[in-house]
C-alpha cells in the first residue's frame, strides 16, 4: 500500500475536482471507503454500512430490495475512469474499485510487460517450432483451404444479393435527432450580485439538463473558440439577471443555433439576498420546462412525427421515447399502438435497446392489465414483461428512466415494497426524473394517507409544463380522503381525459357529498360506460387500482347511496 499521506492527498487532489465536486453524494460515498480501507476497517466496508452512514438509509435498510448502493458504486467507478483518462493521467497514486467489491484499492502507475515469448534476435519474430515436415503438410492441403474459402464468399455473396432483393424495401428518411444545447455563462447586470454565482447557474444548468433523456448539453465559456463550437449545437441557452427593488430576476434564453431570435424564455424572481443558495431550485426550475417532452427541445421532433406516420424502418431510441411519452401522457389507445409499432420496430433493428425493451415491457404489461379480470391475470405476459425490463436494467444499470419503469412494473403487479425502492433508485440517479417523482406520489397517495405522498403530488403538478392526466390520480385521492370534495371533483375531471376508472369513481363520491345533481348525473353516467367495470365489476376493479381499503370502503358505501346497484358494483354488468 502506498504510504498514508500520498493516499489522502491523492484523495484531497480528486474531490476538488468539478466531475466529482458536482456529486455530493459520490464524492462522501469515495472518501468513506478510503478511509475505512486506510483506518484497515476494510470488514466494515459492507453494503449496509454505507447506505446507512453514506446515503442515509434507516437502520432498517435492505440491500436486497433496494439497490441503491450497487447503482452508486457503478457510478462511482465511472467517474473514477473518466478522471484517471484526463485531469488525473499524472496522479501518483490510483483508486481503483473492483467490480461486486466496494473495498477500494490503491494502485501505482506501472506498465504492464507482456509476458516473453522466443524471438529471433536477428528479426524480433518468434522462432520456427514446426518441423518442415509439419509445414509441408500444411502447404499441401492449402489448396483445399483456398477453395473452401471461396466457395465460402462465393454462398455469402450470393445469400446477400437474395436478401437484397426479396426482403422489402424500407425507406430511408432524414429523422429528427436528439437536442444538443450549449450553455453559456448567464450575464450578471445587478450589482449586488455575485458575478460567480450567475456564471455557477450556468454549470448547474448543463448538469441539470444533462440528466434528462435524449439532451445532450455542453457547457461554453464565452470566448471566440466558444462561439464556433456553439454553432453546431441545435439551441444555445443563455441568460440574464438583474435586480429590481429587493429580488433577483433571473431569465433564461434559448434560441436555435446560429440564430439570435428567441424561441423561448422564462424567468424566475428570488430575493436578492437569498440568490447564493437559490442556485440549485433556479436550474432545476428552468431544466424542468427545457427538458420535458412537451419543452422547446423537442419541439421539432414532436412536429416531424405529428406528419411522419409511418417511421418504415427510421425508428430510433428517440423517436420511440418521445411516441412512449405521448402515449403514457394521453392515455390514448392510438398514441398506444403507434408507441408499441415504433418500438417493434426499434427491437428488430437493434435487439440490445435497453431504452427499447424497458418500453416494450411497459406497453406489454399495460396492454395485458387492461385486458386482463383483475382477479385471473394470465402470468406469462407479466412474466415476459418483468424479463423485458430487468434485461434493460442489466444493459443501463444506471439510467433513470428505466428504473422508474421498473417501478411502475413493481407497483402494477402489487410489489409496493419494491416499487419504493425501484423510484428512489430513479430518483437518485436523477431528481429532474419528474415522471419518478409524480409516480412516487402517486404510489404513497393510493396505498393509504401520506403527508409526503401529498407534498410530492402538489409539486409534481406545479413543476410540470403540462401534466400528464395521471399526475391528477394522487391529487384526486389526497382531495377526496381530506374531504376537500370540490377539490377532487376537479381533479377528476383533469384525471378522466386518460383515466375514466379512479376520475368516475372520485367524481360520484365527492358529487354525492357535494349534493351537486348535474354533476352527479353526469359522473354516474361516465361510471356506468367504463368497459373494465362493465367487464368485471366496479370494486373488484378499484381493488386493483386502489390500494387504501379504508378510502375505497367509503367510495363503494357512497357509490351504493348514490343509487349504484350492488350487482354492479361487484360484478358485470
Amino acid at each position: 500500500m502506498p504510504p498514508r499521506a500520498e493516499v489522502e492527498a491523492a484523495l484531497a487532489r480528486i474531490q476538488e475536482w468539478p466531475g466529482l465536486a458536482r456529486s455530493p453524494q459520490l464524492a462522501k460515498f469515495l472518501n468513506y471507503i478510503v478511509s475505512a480501507r486506510l483506518d484497515g476497517n476494510e470488514a466494515g466496508i459492507k453494503a449496509y454500512s454505507i447506505a446507512v452512514d453514506v446515503f442515509g438509509r434507516p437502520q432498517s435498510f435492505d440491500p436486497q430490495n433496494d439497490p441503491i448502493v450497487r447503482v452508486q458504486a457503478r457510478r462511482l467507478r465511472a467517474v473514477l475512469e473518466e478522471y484517471y483518462a484526463g485531469e488525473g493521467a499524472a496522479e501518483p497514486v490510483i483508486f481503483y474499485l473492483p467490480v461486486g467489491r466496494y473495498i477500494p484499492e490503491f494502485r501505482l502507475p506501472s506498465a504492464e510487460v507482456a509476458p516473453a515469448t522466443p524471438e529471433s534476435a536477428g528479426t524480433g519474430f518468434t522462432s520456427p517450432t514446426v518441423s518442415r515436415v509439419t509445414e509441408r503438410s500444411w502447404l499441401a492441403r492449402l489448396d483445399d483451404i483456398v477453395l473452401l474459402v471461396v466457395l465460402v464468399f462465393v454462398a455469402l455473396g450470393i445469400a446477400l444479393v437474395m436478401t437484397q432483393v426479396l426482403a422489402p424495401r424500407q425507406l430511408r428518411i432524414a429523422v429528427p435527432q436528439p437536442p444538443v444545447v450549449s450553455v453559456t455563462e448567464f450575464t450578471s447586470v445587478a450589482a449586488q450580485a455575485p458575478a460567480a454565482s450567475v456564471a455557477g447557474l450556468a454549470v448547474e444548468l448543463v448538469t441539470d439538463l444533462g440528466l434528462f433523456p435524449f439532451i445532450d448539453a455542453v457547457y461554453l465559456q464565452r470566448t471566440g473558440q466558444a462561439t464556433q463550437q456553439a454553432s453546431a449545437a441545435t439551441f444555445e441557452l443563455s441568460g440574464i439577471a438583474r435586480t429590481e427593488g429587493g429580488e433577483m430576476q433571473v431569465t433564461a434564453s434559448l434560441k436555435r443555433g446560429g440564430s439570435d431570435t428567441a424561441v423561448w424564455s422564462m424567468t424566475e424572481k428570488v430575493a436578492t439576498t437569498d440568490f447564493p443558495t437559490s442556485i440549485d431550485r433556479l436550474s432545476q426550475a428552468f431544466a424542468d420546462q427545457l427538458g420535458a417532452v412537451d419543452g422547446p427541445l423537442h419541439t421539432d421532433a414532436m412536429q416531424w412525427l405529428a406528419t411522419n406516420a409511418d417511421l418504415a424502418g427510421n425508428e430510433t431510441d428517440y423517436l420511440c421515447g418521445l411516441l412512449f411519452t405521448r402515449y403514457r401522457g394521453s392515455g390514448r389507445l392510438d398514441d398506444g399502438e403507434r408507441a408499441r409499432a415504433c418500438v417493434s420496430g426499434l427491437l428488430r433493428r437493434q435487439p440490445g435497446s435497453a431504452v427499447g425493451l424497458a418500453m416494450s415491457g411497459t406497453l406489454l404489461l399495460d396492454r395485458t392489465l387492461r385486458m386482463q379480470p383483475p382477479s385471473a391475470r394470465d402470468p406469462e405476459p407479466i412474466a415476459e414483461a418483468e424479463r423485458q425490463i430487468e434485461a434493460a436494467l442489466a444493459l443501463a444499470p444506471t439510467s433513470s428512466p428505466i428504473w422508474r419503469e421498473y417501478a411502475f412494473f413493481l407497483e402494477s403487479v402489487g410489489r409496493f415494497g419494491e416499487a419504493e425502492a425501484a423510484f428512489t433508485s430513479a430518483l437518485q440517479l436523477n431528481p429532474s426524473n419528474l415522471d419518478a417523482y409524480a409516480g412516487y406520489a402517486r404510489l404513497l397517495s393510493l396505498r393509504g394517507k401520506s403527508e409526503k405522498g401529498e407534498s410530492m403530488a402538489a409539486a409534481a403538478l406545479r413543476r410540470a409544463v403540462t401534466p400528464p392526466y395521471w399526475y391528477h390520480e394522487a391529487a384526486a385521492v389526497n382531495a377526496l380522503r381530506d374531504g376537500e370534495n370540490a377539490e377532487a371533483l376537479l381533479q377528476a375531471e383533469a384525471l378522466a381525459v386518460g383515466d375514466a376508472e379512479l376520475a368516475s369513481a372520485v367524481a360520484v363520491t365527492a358529487a354525492y357529498r357535494l349534493k351537486s345533481e348535474d354533476a352527479l348525473n353526469r359522473s354516474i353516467a361516465q361510471l356506468l360506460e367504463v368497459t373494465r367495470f362493465r367487464r368485471f365489476g366496479i370494486l373488484p376493479v378499484l381493488r386493483q387500482r386502489l390500494g387504501d381499503a379504508e378510502l375505497r370502503a367509503e367510495i363503494g358505501n357512497e357509490l351504493a347511496a348514490a343509487g349504484i346497484d350492488q350487482a354492479a358494483l361487484n360484478g358485470p354488468y
